[in-house]
């Protein structure tokens, strides 16, 4: 009997402690969590942002008779023999800034769309020269010419490096707004002292001009909405051309006695921009 008793209460116990145990098991047991993919940045949508860059060229400005049936002999003389510098190179050198904004779409790792831009900038240069030559006066030419406004609306084509890091091709429209200027001068006339001379004059010329670029660059995503791009741009905004004399030179009255020149407008631009897309955009799971 006792031990029939003995036996009871032992298994009485085990069995108390059976869902102890179980609830104990349950409670420290981890939940299942389905893992989460990571996503990559989609770089579709709108984005603006500022960029400030530098420009550079070996410009020059030509000279030439407008009209070499009437000055054969003398500027082609000075022309040829150096007093007046049939080409003078001005080396435009310059900082820029401005904005942008454009439009992306993303296929795959296949990036590609629309920016435009304008900017600001002091890309200027000039040089001056002064020569003599036998029966001629002292001679000074300096020219000068300048872009203070550039802009662009061009395509562009990347491909994702990484998610957050895209490089690009990209070219199209540019115009700008230039000037440019020459002045040949006696210096040894005092101020206000008119120079009798067909070769003096002066003449000053400017427009907006349109042309193109192109270029490539990379841009980097580093927060939710912002990225930061460095790029390369080479522009031609074609030549402005205009004719200036000496209208008081007694024997050879008239523009056509004078000179023509033509200033080229090409260079290199290298910037870096900031750009903030708007919205989230879409986003791809790498799986």
């Amino acid at each position: 009997m006792l031990r029939f008793a003995s036996i009871v209460f032992v298994a009485l116990g085990v069995a108390s402690a059976q869902p102890a145990a179980a609830a104990d098991i349950a409670a420290r047991a981890p939940l299942y969590k389905a893992p989460q993919l990571p996503v990559a940045y989609n770089w579709s949508g709108f984005y603006a942002g500022v960029n400030v860059g530098y420009g550079w060229s070996d410009d020059a400005i030509q000279l030439a008779p407008h009209d070499p049936v009437f000055t054969a002999g003398v500027l082609d003389v000075a022309l040829a023999g150096g007093l007046v510098p049939p080409s003078l190179a001005t080396n435009p050198r310059g900082v820029l800034g401005g904005v942008q904004a454009g439009y992306n779409v993303q296929t795959g790792s296949l990036v590609w769309g629309v920016e435009a831009d304008i900017a600001a900038a002091g890309i200027k240069g000039s040089s001056t020269v002064s020569r003599t030559l036998p029966v001629f006066p002292d001679i000074t030419t300096t020219q000068e010419q300048k872009v203070d406004w550039l802009g662009t609306v061009r395509g562009r084509i990347g491909v994702t490096v990484t998610p957050d890091w895209m490089l690009y091709a990209t070219g199209g429209l540019a115009y700008g707004h230039v000037k440019a200027s020459t002045s040949i001068v006696d210096p040894t006339l005092a101020a206000g002292t008119p120079c009798l001379n067909v070769i003096c004059g002066a003449a000053t010329s400017e427009s907006w001009r349109v042309g193109w670029a192109v270029g490539g660059g990379g841009e980097y995503r580093f927060s939710s909405n912002w990225s930061v791009k460095l790029e390369y741009l080479y522009y031609d905004l074609g030549s402005e051309k205009y004719t200036f004399f000496n209208p008081l030179f007694p024997f050879t009255p008239g523009p056509a006695r004078g000179f023509d020149a033509t200033a080229d407008f090409t260079g290199h631009i290298a910037r870096v921009g900031l750009n903030y897309k708007f919205g989230s955009g879409p986003v791809v799971a790498k799986y």
